[in-house]
This record gives structure tokens, sequence and C-alpha cells, in this order.
């Protein structure tokens, strides 16, 4: 149970990744280039990478004014697809908690 609760808090509480952690990416062969701006959020950081057998692709960082990582989200031309979502990690991470919870709670 106490690696559900862990998980809950960093969810909450952890950075999980930092804008300068991926600054590193910009060294990697299969990165073109990294880039940062801001919005009303926080802080963006824009990634264009070669996925093996997809091709180029962009991800954005969204950090919010603390840089916390809030959503990793990748656009295409017709779609926003959400890669990572603090918000339903955290709820994930709490369904995982009660349901564990609960079948614990019937074998005792």
């Amino acid at each position: 149970m106490d690696a559900y609760i862990k998980k809950i808090y960093d969810m909450l509480y952890s950075p999980i990744i930092s804008p300068y952690n991926l600054l590193e990416n910009a060294k990697l062969e299969n990165y073109s280039y990294v880039k940062y701006f801001t919005n009303e959020e926080g802080l963006v950081a824009e990634m264009q990478c070669e996925i093996p057998g997809e091709g180029e692709s962009t991800f954005y960082y969204q950090f919010d004014k603390k840089d916390y990582l809030q959503r990793i989200y990748q656009n295409t031309m017709e779609t926003e697809n959400i890669v990572f979502s603090r918000e339903d990690a955290v709820e994930t991470a709490k369904e995982e908690y009660y349901s564990n919870k609960a079948a614990i709670g019937k074998i005792c």
C-alpha cells in the first residue's frame, strides 16, 4: 500500500521532470531542437524528434509557474494527442489505491 501512497504523493507534489532536464535531449541524435516559450499557464518546452517508423514528431511539455510538469502533448495537423496528464495520473493513482485497498480488505 505504501507504493500507492507514494505514487499519489509524487503525482501531487513532485515536479516529475524539470524544464532543465529536457535541455539534454537537444544533444541526442534523433532530436532536431528543443525550444522554450511561456504561455498563461507557465513554461512550455517544444521538442522535435525523429521516431523510428513514424517520422518527425513535435512534443510539448507544459509546466506550471512552479516548473511542475502538468502535461505532455503531441500536435498533429488533425488533433492534439495527450501523452501525459498530471491530473489524469493523480486520478488513476487514487483509483489504484482504493481498488487495492478494497481487495486487501476482502482478504483480511
